[in-house]
């Protein structure tokens, strides 16, 4: 890709949609007057939907009058699709300026509760076209910002800061959830707890410098070793972590707890004070099948239990207890 195509797909984008071709040609000439945006058109509205979907355009200037559908119909379908795409809370919104020589109060109100946010009467003047788009893009850069900076609010609030895999909270939010959906589907439900061996040690003989890097090294081993998207392995505090598997039996839960196992192993991070020189980590498994007369809370106590066991019968082991 050249500098040049490079530099115009950071520009902002305005889709003009227009069933003449004369209009749209008039509509893009005057948009060039503006150096910092890019212009894209389309006189089909099937042609439009699609394009606004994969381009994701900062602005529509949409013509209410198309060949196949009117474009009140076509903003719906935009501001639908829009809806189905809310991230972190927030749907995405991208203003849309009908251009139309019916200038009655009935369209312009329809237009609006449609999802529009302007309305421009042709022949539309250059001055004012020009002013309005200046305008809304500006409205929809922030809007874009205050867009990206939740999401990175919410990415902070859900991971943990040192190993940047979810955090105590997200499990605790995360098991509640899974657990009332397993009651749903009458599936079993298991977790995983796991603990770093003689990690105060560790500490104390590389310092602590050394002990964040091996946490992180142990954290994203455990997490390779889920195959399953369902699954997921957060920090549980300290040295500790957890896994919560949905759908999976004592059985299953054991066989993962034991990769995860062999997958800590595997790092070979040396440790003097260690099962044979090197860092493992103990696991207690735990499985049941939720009910509404039991809390997910006993479900960790079990886990908890099993960590103990391990840790207790030599470390460097897998325990398990069935709730």
């Amino acid at each position: 890709m050249s500098e040049q195509a490079a530099s115009d797909r950071n520009k902002p984008t305005v889709l003009v949609i227009d069933p003449s071709a004369g209009n749209r040609a008039l509509i893009c000439e005057c948009l060039r007057q503006l150096p910092e945006v890019r212009t894209i058109a389309t006189g089909d509205a099937e042609q439009a939907l699609q394009m606004f979907r994969e381009i994701q355009p900062d602005m529509v200037l949409l013509d209410t009058t198309q060949q196949d559908t009117n474009g009140i119909e076509l903003t719906q379908r935009i501001r639908a699709w829009e809806l189905s795409r809310i991230e972190t809370g927030i749907s995405p919104w991208t203003p849309i300026v009908f251009l139309s020589s019916v200038t009655d109060e009935d369209t312009l109100a329809r237009g609006i509760l449609a999802g529009g946010d302007d309305f421009l009467s042709k022949p539309v003047s250059e001055v004012v076209l020009l002013a309005k788009v200046r305008a809304l893009l500006r409205i929809s850069t922030r809007q874009q910002e205050i867009c990206e900076v939740h999401r990175q609010l919410k990415e902070i609030a859900i991971l943990d800061s040192l190993t940047g895999i979810p955090n105590r909270r997200h499990f605790d939010d995360t098991l509640l959830v899974e657990w009332k959906r397993c009651i749903r589907n009458e599936a079993p439900l298991s977790i995983v707890l796991s603990d770093v061996d003689f990690f105060k040690q560790f500490n104390d003989i590389y310092g602590h410098q050394a002990g964040d890097h091996c946490l992180r090294a142990v954290a994203n081993s455990l997490s390779e070793s889920l195959f399953r998207v369902e699954d997921c392995v957060a920090r549980y505090g300290g040295e500790e972590f957890v896994a919560i598997l949905p759908g999976t039996d004592a059985e299953g839960a054991y066989a993962v707890a034991e990769r995860m196992r062999q997958s800590a192993r595997d790092l070979r991070i040396p440790h003097e004070r260690g099962i044979d020189g090197r860092v493992s980590c103990s696991f207690g498994v735990a499985s049941t099948q939720p009910s509404i007369d039991t809390a997910p809370q006993l479900l960790v106590r079990t886990a908890d239990s099993s960590l103990y066991a391990a840790k207790s019968a030599g470390r460097n082991r897998v325990e398990l207890n069935r709730e």
